[in-house]
Formats: structure tokens, sequence, C-alpha cells
């Protein structure tokens, strides 16, 4: 097992949400040993907190949204795979708005920033999960499968027949330089032959081309130029580390996904959940119980 990791210090973001469209300001802040992950959704006249934790997962149609009941939280999917590929597992997000801003499509600028600000090791140890036995999910004609590997390498097949994506499909054994470079640059993508349905649902109401990969069914061809030959896929793979962020432990295993996306991915995070308490008898924290009288205190202490 390795060491927990956090921020060296605070880091500051400013965009606007996919989904809503609106102007979002986000802050990263560090956290002390086993906070995990906490977004904090202060508007100045609201401040409630939300652990990183598939239990407040409501929303998985086009993201996935963090709600506590009395606050939501769109679209974490990017920068928790940032997060998650950086080792970062103890870190504060304080948001303004409802939904984290898009940046540019995919988790470069979240990725970049960290690096810059720097990353620091604490003395206690990530929990990790080795996979012994195949767990499986399968929703429609989609699946997810993780057998044992020592270490996390995933396997992602995307297919959109009569459009210009076609079949895809991506081999990527994990390291963090790795997705440094074959990853973390891939964006959010869909097709201009979609865009009214999106909008008449209350979707990507913030979309431009200069946040997603776009493309068109009718002239069957990208519009607005490609990250890498097979972008699409990987994005998908961003997504899916996004979702593996959900986890309170570390996951080794070499994950297979046929047509995921964030339903799947997250029923399969509940699985992994559910097997590994099973096994190991553990107790997984629900809503990540982490000395919550500290918790309040550290946070009192530092949002403001």
């Amino acid at each position: 097992m390795r060491k927990q990791n956090t921020l060296q210090k605070e880091i500051r973001f400013e965009g606007i949400g996919l989904h809503t469209g609106n102007k979002v300001s986000l802050i990263l802040k560090p956290a002390p040993v086993n906070t995990g992950v906490v977004f904090i959704y202060n508007d100045q006249k609201v401040k409630e907190f939300l652990p990183l934790s598939i239990d407040f997962v409501t929303d998985t149609k086009n993201n996935i949204t963090l709600n506590n009941g009395r606050a939501i939280i769109k679209t974490i999917e990017h920068l928790t795979s940032a997060l998650y590929a950086l080792k970062i597992d103890n870190c504060i997000v304080e948001i303004n708005g409802k939904e984290v801003p898009i940046m540019d499509g995919s988790s470069k600028i979240f990725v970049d920033e960290i690096l810059k600000a720097g990353i620091v090791e604490q003395n206690e140890l990530k929990p990790e999960f080795v996979v012994i036995n195949p767990i499986w999910v399968r929703h429609e004609d989609k699946f997810i499968v993780v057998l044992p590997y020592n270490g996390l390498k995933i396997n992602y097949t995307i297919s959109f027949p009569n459009s210009p994506i076609g079949t895809q499909n991506c081999t990527f054994d994990f390291s963090t330089e790795k997705y440094i470079k074959e990853i973390s640059q891939a964006r959010t993508f869909g097709f201009l032959e979609d865009i009214d349905e999106y909008t008449k649902q209350g979707l990507i109401l913030g979309a431009n081309f200069e946040n997603v990969h776009v493309f068109s069914k009718k002239e069957n061809k990208c519009v607005n130029g490609s990250r890498y030959d097979d972008e699409p896929v990987r994005h998908k793979i961003l997504d899916l580390i996004g979702a593996l962020a959900l986890l309170p432990f570390e996951l080794k295993g070499y994950i297979i996904s046929y047509k995921g996306g964030h339903h799947i991915d997250t029923m399969f995070i509940k699985k992994v959940i559910e097997l590994y308490k099973a096994d190991f008898k553990a107790s997984i924290p629900t809503k990540r119980e982490i000395k919550y009288n500290y918790l309040f205190d550290f946070l009192d202490n530092n949002i403001q």
C-alpha cells in the first residue's frame, strides 16, 4: 500500500457548468489524513458538505451528481478523475454553484494546476482492494467486469453505429504518468444532431466548441479536431477513473468495460463495495463516517 496524499496549497478554478451553463468558482484545499474528498457547497447563504461517496450519488444521466437532500453538485467526474489519477486522497472541494466547471471538457486543466500546486505525502496508508475473483455488473447490452491483476488496467469498448465514431477499443495500463499523456486531454464528446433533444431536457446549456469534442452524423466527421485518434473511448476511460474515486480504497484489478457509462460505472462501484464488505467483513463507512466532530470543526475553521 502507498501513503495518502493531499495538496500543497489551495488551487482556484473558474468556468461554466456543461449542463447548467452557469458561471461557477471552485477551490481545492489541502485536508488532513483520512478526510477523503469532501465537496462543500457554499454560496454564502447555504453551506453544505457532501463527501465523495456512492451513498450521495443520485443522478447518472450524462454526468455523476452528488446530492445530500439540501445541496446538489453535478458533473463531478472529470475533477475526481484527476484527483484519483494523481493520487490526491484528502481534499476539500469548495464550490459556489451546482456544477463543477467543465473547463476544456477534459481533466487536463485540473491535472496541470494540481501538478503546479504540488502534492504532499501524508503519514497514513491508503487502503486498497486487490481483486481475487471476477466481479460483474450488467445493464441491458452493457457490462463491466474486473479480473485479478496486480495493478490497474482498463480495456474499454464503445460502439456508436452509423456515426463517425463507430466502434473504438482502448487498453490502458494505469500509471499517473500515462494518464497525464494518454487520457487527461480526452474531451467529453457529442453529436450536433443531438443538441436540440438535450437542450429540451435542460442539458448541455454550457456546451460549445471549446469544451466538447463535436461530431456530425450527417457529415460523418469530427467538427472541431481530435487530440487523440481514438479520443472518445479515452474520454470514457477518464470518466470511469472518475467513478473509481467513489471507492473508499484504491482498486487493483483488470477492468473490462463494454459500452459503459456513468450509470453502469456507479453500479460497478456499488458492487465492488458490497463484495469488499462481504469478503473481508469490513466496515466500509456509509456516507464516509470520518470522525464527524473533527471534520465539522475542520470545515468550519477552513470554509469562509
